[in-house]
Parts: C-alpha cells; sequence; structure tokens
C-alpha cells in the first residue's frame, strides 16, 4: 500500500509538471505517465554526487534557449544553450514534454553547458559486427585439421556472416539486450569464427552528464555521448568509441 501510494504521489507530480510545460508530449497527444515511468525519471531516484539537473522541457525551446521545468517544481526557467550546441553538446532535440538531463555552468546560472534529451536516447541502438577465425590452438582438434586442409575461399565465407548485436534503452532505466544469447550455445563453441564478446547490459543511468550502463556480473561502463541524432548514436568509452544506427 504505501509503495502504491507513492507511486501514485510521483505520476501526479510529472503529470503536474507536464501540465505547466503544456500538457502535451512532443508528439502532440494527451500526457500519459505510467507510475513506473514517473519513477524513473523523478528525482528520488538522483544519485549523491550527481549534479545533473532533471525535468522537462517547455514550450519555447529553441537552438539558443532551452526552457526547463526541474522536477523538484517551481517556474520553468530558460537556459542559453548557444556555446553548448556550438561544441556538440545538445544531444537530441529537446521539444515539449520530453524528460532532459542538463548540466549548468557553475560559473553562470543562467547557462547550460550540456543538454540531454532523454526521448531521443531511449530506443534500440545497434551495430553490425563481422566474426574473426578463432586461433588455432584454441579450436577443437577437428577443426583445426579442417583449417589445415586449404579450406576454399567459398566456404570460409560461409563463415563470415555479419552479425547485429545492441540494446534497447528503456524509459524505465532498464536495458534489454538485442542479438546477444544470454548463454553460449554449444554449436558457437564448436564455430570456427567467434564475433567481438558484447556486454549485456541491465540498467542505465546518467550521471554528472555521462551515460553509466550497468551490467548484472561485470561492473558498470561509462561512457560519454558524442553524438545523439534520430537515426545515430556515438559513445566513447574508456577502450574505444562505438558507433550505433537506430533499429526500429
Amino acid at each position: 500500500m504505501k509503495n502504491t501510494l507513492f507511486n501514485i504521489t510521483l505520476s501526479a507530480a510529472i503529470i503536474a509538471a507536464m501540465s505547466a510545460c503544456g500538457g502535451k508530449t512532443s508528439k502532440g497527444a494527451d500526457m500519459d505517465v505510467s507510475a513506473e515511468d514517473s519513477m524513473a525519471y523523478s528525482i528520488y531516484n538522483k544519485e549523491k554526487g550527481d549534479s545533473t539537473l532533471y525535468g522537462l522541457a517547455c514550450d519555447g525551446c529553441t537552438d539558443s534557449v532551452v526552457v526547463f521545468l526541474p522536477y523538484e517544481g517551481g517556474d520553468p526557467v530558460r537556459y542559453e544553450i548557444i556555446d553548448a550546441r556550438h561544441n556538440g553538446r545538445v544531444y537530441g532535440r529537446p521539444k515539449i514534454g520530453d524528460r532532459l538531463a542538463i548540466n549548468i555552468n557553475p560559473m553562470d546560472k543562467d547557462e547550460a553547458l550540456q543538454v540531454i534529451d532523454l526521448e531521443d536516447l531511449k530506443g534500440s541502438w545497434c551495430n553490425t559486427f563481422m566474426p574473426k577465425f578463432r586461433d588455432l590452438d584454441k579450436m577443437p582438434k577437428r577443426l583445426q585439421r579442417r583449417m589445415m586442409a586449404d579450406m576454399p575461399d567459398s566456404i570460409k565465407q560461409k563463415f563470415l556472416v555479419p552479425k547485429e548485436f545492441g540494446f534497447e534503452i528503456k524509459g524505465t532505466n532498464t536495458v534489454l539486450p538485442i542479438g546477444m544469447m544470454m548463454r553460449v550455445e554449444t554449436s558457437d563453441d564448436m564455430s570456427p569464427v567467434e564475433y567481438p564478446k558484447q556486454k549485456i547490459y541491465s540498467e542505465w543511468r546518467i550521471y554528472n552528464g555521462q551515460l553509466l550502463l550497468e551490467t548484472k556480473k561485470q561492473g558498470i561502463d561509462t561512457a560519454d555521448i558524442v553524438l545523439l541524432r534520430p537515426d545515430t548514436l556515438v559513445l566513447r568509452f574508456k577502450d574505444k568509441t562505438q558507433g550505433y544506427y537506430r533499429k526500429n
């Protein structure tokens, strides 16, 4: 009962905030916010040490200004984003009702140094990866003999089949894998080729302007958002920069 009342309170708060921004989503439809979605984007889930502000985009957002209604409440606030856009740090295109994560210039409270449209970040993001032949010493004896028999190029090409891997970022701060098996199949072990290892992420969140992708067993990967367009996402990890296309 306590959790139910808490969820209802959060939903009411978000709906009230949406009403202050015009009461419409970015697609112009009537507002419909679930308790789960409200809670995922509420200030109550903000982590200690996170200076990011979370709220909604209001009417009046342009290429030089974002009108922002914080979840904490109060009136909409206008932030200048000219330098942020010039520096490529406006990710997505804020539209009325979109959930935003912004970071303010500590030297100028009227300027946002970074804007992330969380609605544009959501969705399915993929890339196509090519396999590589396994090292002979890692292969079963049967496959070693097979590889040593001067396999024709036409046969080799049958194994070099690209596969699509990626993840779906959902509004409830969860992540679903795309193209990845939850367990290793025996047939994969016997294949003469292997694909780049992919991590299976389960949760995501923003922390001080960075995207945190969490796995259940391998910890958290921190990524800088390099580019976010309707059909393109580029993330810079510690050891690589990876691009993705949106999968409808």
